[in-house]
């Protein structure tokens, strides 16, 4: 595997490491217990956000160089036989070349795809702590209204 392929494992490693830590902190100290944790899971997100408005152009080269991929890999599967028979290593460089660069391009995809599935992880974190807490509020009113209706 080539060094540049192998950082982007690394790389892709780490950013899943780093967000798995950060998703379960959020998740074990209850996040959403005060303001102040609301505020910083919302700029978490505004982050996020940046970051993958910032990565558009890198996403948009990485699903071309995909397509155009499997567009080669088709020809190259039909050739590549004749090529090892024949000693074409100039052909089979190129096509470790290209398979290299698909490599990296789905490396890029797969870091985006982090980047939004940490954005829908942040938010479903918010959603499911609005419910909560109209939950708790909705519990509390009708006890309010119990005791209320108790002491008539």
């Amino acid at each position: 595997m080539s060094t540049k392929i192998d950082q982007l494992c690394e790389q892709l490693r780490l950013k899943l490491h780093g967000i798995d830590r950060r998703l379960e902190a959020l998740k074990a100290n209850n996040v959403a217990t005060s303001e102040k944790s609301r505020h910083l899971v919302e700029s978490q997100i505004d982050s996020v956000q940046q970051r993958i408005f910032e990565r558009r152009h890198a996403v948009e080269a990485a699903n071309a160089n995909v397509a155009a991929w499997i567009e080669k890999r088709r020809d190259f599967s039909d050739q590549v036989p004749r090529w090892k028979t024949s000693g074409s290593l100039s052909r089979l460089g190129t096509r470790a070349e290209e398979a290299e660069g698909y490599a990296i391009a789905a490396f890029e995809l797969a870091v985006a795809a982090a980047d939004e599935a940490t954005q829908a992880a942040l938010e479903a974190l918010l959603a499911r702590d609005d419910a909560e807490v109209a939950g708790l509020r909705q519990d509390s009113a009708e006890d309010s209204a119990s005791k209320e209706a108790r002491a008539r």
